[in-house]
């Protein structure tokens, strides 16, 4: 997700920007991904967002439902933004240590 200069400041609100997940504009979409608030369901689908950006920013977002992080990370596209998540567990963590990117 390119971030406007505005959205990387350190009090930028972030609260309320998941009511722009249905906007047209790919990057007003993605701004959803700053909202701690985004519900998970809306975190999911944004997940398979026909823009690139915002599948990516989304992977990332902590409120993503486990399943879906999980299955993001055999995702060969958005596995690294999955793996970079806050949410994933110790276990899979480990596992991703383990396999040093392998397919397992």
């Amino acid at each position: 997700m390119r971030r406007s200069p505005e959205s990387t400041r350190p009090n930028f609100p972030t609260a309320g920007l998941a009511a722009f997940a249905g906007h047209d504009d790919p990057e007003v979409r993605a701004l959803a991904a700053l909202d701690p608030g985004t519900a998970p369901a809306t975190a999911e689908r944004l997940t398979r967002d026909p823009d690139p950006a915002v599948r990516a920013a989304l992977a990332r977002h902590p409120n993503l439902p486990r399943p879906r992080l999980t299955e993001l990370l055999d995702d060969e596209e958005l596995a690294f933004a999955a793996a970079s998540n806050p949410a994933l567990g110790a276990a899979a963590l480990r596992r991703l240590v383990e396999l040093r990117g392998r397919r397992g």
